[in-house]
């Protein structure tokens, strides 16, 4: 049985990988790792070589790999969107997660890292880090509305750190077989999304569509059955200097600075200040 951590690696989010990375050692049962992202290889090896993280168990799969395969991604474009391409980066990580067909995946976005150890997989168990007693009022109905099922459990799964089974993957696209026939299981999906008006300043009425490609699986494998959960204790800082700022009881760090010129920078390969904010958590964890 093979568990292979699958990072989405967005450009504007390798300096956050460059710090997520140096606490792997708190991913538990993990065999390797796949890069899935827009940029290239050579360019990600040496900028992780840079901050000393090794990458003899990674692997690599660019995303021109499931805009070969599944051209359908681009039907998640709406036209008028306000959050641009958001959509499709989801559409392209279900794509990966088709194409790869590794026993058990666990994905994850490189905005967040964990503080303390987490297994997502055991004894044929799928360990979920989840937000416990919360629901994301966006995606109310989105689930029920693609598999014809009610919603499974009253936790939420957007957390950056998702695991799937192979298996339960295989049962989904079979379930939207026979649910949605003659249609693209990826068109299916979006299609199947109920469609919201945008308010100002987002919008003047025009139909946009919220989706978790977290929360969908999660609720998935729920329904498939043999899951348990960890409580995710998620601490958000909005500003660099307050990345540190964590209590006790959190067990996550994650970037929430709206503006993306003011979180981690890179330059030169290398991320602005890498030193200063690794020893700022290092002494924070002890």
């Amino acid at each position: 049985m093979n568990v292979a951590r699958i990072l989405f690696l967005a450009r504007y989010r390798i300096p956050h990988a460059c710090v997520s990375l140096q606490f792997d050692h708190n991913l538990v049962g993990i065999d390797y790792t796949v890069i899935a992202s827009p940029v290239p290889k050579q360019e990600l090896w040496e900028i992780f070589h840079n901050h000393g993280i090794d990458t003899s168990s990674f692997e690599y799969i660019p995303d021109s790999v499931v805009y070969e395969h599944y051209p359908e991604v681009n039907n998640w474009v709406i036209p008028g969107d306000y959050r641009g391409w958001w959509l499709r980066q989801q559409a392209i990580k279900l794509g990966f997660l088709d194409h790869l067909k590794i026993d058990v995946m666990l994905m994850q976005d490189p905005d967040t890292f964990l503080i303390e150890p987490y297994c997502c997989y055991q004894d044929g168990v799928l360990n979920f880090h989840a937000l416990m007693d919360t629901t994301q009022g966006s995606y109310n109905g989105v689930f029920e509305s693609i598999t014809g099922l009610p919603h499974q459990t009253p936790h939420c799964f957007v957390t950056e750190f998702v695991p799937v089974r192979h298996t339960d993957w295989q049962q989904l696209r079979e379930h939207l077989a026979e649910r949605w026939p003659n249609k693209h299981w990826l068109d299916a999906i979006i299609d199947a999304v109920p469609g919201m008006p945008t308010v100002p300043p987002w919008g003047n009425g025009n139909i946009i569509k919220w989706f978790s490609e977290y929360e969908f699986v999660g609720n998935w494998a729920v329904h498939c059955g043999n899951v348990s959960f960890q409580p995710h204790q998620r601490y958000e800082y909005n500003t660099l200097d307050k990345m540190t700022n964590w209590l006790p009881e959190h067990n996550a760090i994650a970037d929430a600075i709206p503006d993306l010129r003011l979180s981690l920078q890179i330059e030169n390969g290398h991320v602005v200040n890498f030193d200063h904010y690794m020893s700022l958590i290092k002494t924070q964890l002890k």
